[in-house]
This record gives C-alpha cells, structure tokens and sequence, in this order.
C-alpha cells in the first residue's frame, strides 16, 4: 500500500514536471528557432536541432531550379567613352573655298616696304617710285570621308539608340581629323622661323607662368597680331596646367592671383574634364583651351621624359580652309559636340541594297585644308617641356 501511494505520487509528479516544465521549455526553444546544448562532465558540447523539430526547414526552391531568376538585365545607359577636346579650329584663322572655283586657295601678303630714307629729298624733284612685294602660297584642297552602315536586323535588335550613337562617335573622328591637320601645320612651323621653338625648356624643367609672359612678349616683338578677342590664344595640355597651378615662386600665377578676393575664389575652383577653355590660364595676354591633343616627344633632349607642347598663336598663325558647299559636313568651330554629320535610317530598297539588308548608316565628308601664312616671320610660339605630374 505503502509502495503504491509513492509510485502513484512519482506519476502525479512526473506529469506536473512535463506539463509545467519540459513541454514550455520545448515550446519556448522552438518559438525561438533555437537549438537545445547539453554539457558533459567532460565539458564537450553536442547540438541537438531537429531532434525535437527545432529551427527553420531550408527553401525547397533555389535559383538552380528557376532558370528565370538568373537572367541579366542590360542596362540601356551606356557609359560614356572618353574624349579628348578638339580646340585647334578656334585657335586658327578661318577661310573658305568657293564653290565652282577649283580646289586650291592662292594666299597673297604683302611684305614691308623698305625702310623710309632719313635724308631729305631733293627739292623739286620727283624720285624713283618704290616697288612692292607681294608674297604668296597656294593651298589645295583634301576630301576626308567615312562612314559605318548598321544592317536592319542590328537595327532592330539593338537595346540602344544605334544610329544616333554612332553619329556621336563619327563625329569625334571627324573632329580629330580637322584637329590633326591643323596641329601638324602648327608643328612644322619652327622649320621656318626658329624663333618658335627658341623657348623651349630643357630635359627637367617644366613650363612656369614667366614662361607664358616670355611667349606673348615674343610674339609682340615681331608685331604679331592677337586674336578678335585681343588676346592671343594657346593650346596647353593638361598636366602643363598642374605644372603652372603648382609653382609656388613669387609673382607666379597663383602668387597673383591670390592676391584679391575673386582670383582666390578662382583657385577653389577645380578644372573639369570636360571643359575646353581653361579661364583660369587667362594669363599675360593669352586665352588657353586645355586638350590632350598636343605634340609629345619621347626621351625630350636625351632625357627620359616625354616633353608636351604648348602653343601660343596670334592672328595667322595657322590659316584653316573650308569648302564652301553646302552639301558637305560643315566644320564650324571645329568641336564635335556641334559636328552635325549624316544618320539617315533607310527605310525603302534601292538598286544597290533591294532587300534592303542595310538599315541606316552614319557617316561624314568634309573639304579642307590648312596652311602657315607666306612668310617668313611666324605668329606663334610654342614651347615643350617635360611636365612634373604623372600620367
């Protein structure tokens, strides 16, 4: 009887256990997403999860077995490839070909009369007339063209606007043309007067702002003549910028201009990339346009730096001709963001493509060339140095 009321207390108490303690603590671990840890004497650790229907079941479906939350979306936003500035046209003389007048373009200068005699003229009696001089060269005219055609099935595919793209990219090729062709004129005109190139610095030596001032009193000294705007106007690479902001001797630029409240102003401002004219470099007489697109000379004076040309140039410095027609791509001021060249979508068949395989095209075709004036007195003057900024 005894033995009977201690088992029958033991069942009573095995229940409140359960009831009251092991079934929540389950509930609470499992509420939780937990997971159950028993200690050994040992001191070692066992996990059990799942045991008791513990934590949370694994995703029965994955990206393996749904093939459409793998694919790629394409951005219709293309990057923008990077270019550099094309200034040489509004740094240049501009003249025009007629139509229906041939191909070349004859240039005529007169050169200075003698100088004036200092002895009085005899009076009553009438001297030998002077005779003039009169100078000339003759320019002929190039035709550059090109173009690039998209199939209409590539039209037709094509996640961007193709055509209107293209007609960006041509344009820029076009502008490099013009660009080269004027600044390889500029180049070569050292071969005729070397004052040009006289100041030019050595192997180490990078461009200062005495050196601007030095460039535009030389052109002054041989009467050269600025640009409408009356300042003379230069090309002038980046890195030769960083090398005039950073020179840091007294009356530098920088020296002066932060002397008065707007030049300071001025310096906190940082150059854009995309931004041609450099106001800031609006020194000594010269108006600058920064571009990348500037002679360079590998190992410059047996050094092992690549020297950059700067150019300053006065009105005729580089005479730049174009064709009067009005069917050929105007070249305007030469930047070609304004370049407008065809894009023509074809939509009907032709003789040439009666399928009509071909859906659109882009393409340019431009008459012109350029010229140093006929002289033997240039009106620029560059000068090459080795920048101290790292490209």
């Amino acid at each position: 009887m005894r033995s009977e009321t201690v088992a029958t207390f033991a069942a009573k108490c095995g229940r409140a256990v359960c009831q009251y303690v092991l079934i929540p603590l389950i509930e609470f671990i499992a509420a939780l997403g937990g997971g159950m840890f028993f200690y050994t004497r040992e001191i070692s650790t066992t996990r059990l999860q799942g045991v008791l229907g513990v934590g949370i079941s694994p995703a029965s479906n994955l990206t393996g077995n749904l093939p459409q939350s793998t694919v790629i979306q394409y951005s219709k936003t293309f990057i923008e490839n990077l270019k550099g500035m094309t200034p040489w046209v509004r740094c240049t003389t501009r003249r025009m070909l007629d139509e229906h007048s041939g191909n070349r373009l004859q240039l005529f200068m007169y050169q200075n009369l003698p100088a004036p005699p200092t002895t009085v003229a005899p009076e009553g009696t009438i001297g030998t007339g002077l005779t003039v001089s009169v100078v000339q060269n003759v320019s002929v005219m190039g035709q550059y063209g090109d173009y690039c055609n998209v199939s209409d099935a590539a039209l037709g595919y094509a996640i961007d606007p193709t055509l209107e793209a293209l007609g960006v990219q041509m344009s820029y090729r076009l502008a490099q043309v013009i660009n080269t062709l004027l600044q390889n004129t500029a180049d070569g005109a050292n071969a005729v007067d070397p004052l040009v190139a006289a100041l030019s610095k050595d192997a180490t030596t990078p461009v200062v702002t005495t050196d601007i001032t030095a460039a535009t009193q030389s052109l002054a000294g041989v009467n050269a003549l600025p640009m409408e705007n009356g300042n003379y106007l230069g090309v002038i690479s980046p890195l030769t910028i960083g090398d005039i902001l950073s020179d840091k001797n007294n009356n530098s630029l920088v020296d002066v201009i932060k002397r008065h409240a707007e030049g300071y102003e001025q310096l906190r401002e940082l150059f854009s990339a995309d931004k041609d004219t450099v106001p800031i470099i609006d020194w000594g007489g010269v108006s600058f346009f920064q571009s990348t697109f500037v002679k360079t000379t590998p190992n410059y004076k047996g050094g092992t730096g690549t020297a950059l040309r700067t150019y300053i140039l006065g009105r005729d410095a580089v005479i730049g001709i174009s064709f009067g027609a009005k069917d050929h791509t105007n070249i305007g001021d030469g930047d070609w963001r304004n370049l407008q060249v065809w894009i023509r979508r074809l939509t009907e068949p032709t003789g040439f493509d009666p399928a009509r395989m071909i859906g659109g095209f882009s393409s340019y075709n431009a008459m012109y060339t350029c010229t140093l004036p006929p002289d033997t007195v240039m009106r620029m003057r560059y000068i090459d140095a080795v920048s101290t900024i790292p490209v």
